[in-house]
């Protein structure tokens, strides 16, 4: 317990007050990076994907290409 002042009257706050807080600051917190780390991860798949799909387009492009007769 928290107690405030020196004089006769003594008033306490129960620890609660800044548990909870704390608690919902710490959850708020993790929840954010998660969010923060999820994205920045599936941008990082999308981009590799998209390079993947660009290099297997350029492969199919080059292997289906009918030779030039001079």
């Amino acid at each position: 317990m928290v107690e405030f002042g020196s004089g006769p009257v003594k008033e306490t706050i129960d620890n609660t007050v800044f548990i909870i807080p704390g608690i919902i600051m710490a959850l708020l917190f993790g929840f954010f990076s998660y969010k923060l780390v999820s994205s920045l991860l599936e941008k990082r798949r999308a981009k590799e994907e998209k390079k993947r799909l660009k290099q297997q387009r350029k492969e199919k492009e080059t292997s289906h290409k009918p030779k030039k007769k001079k």
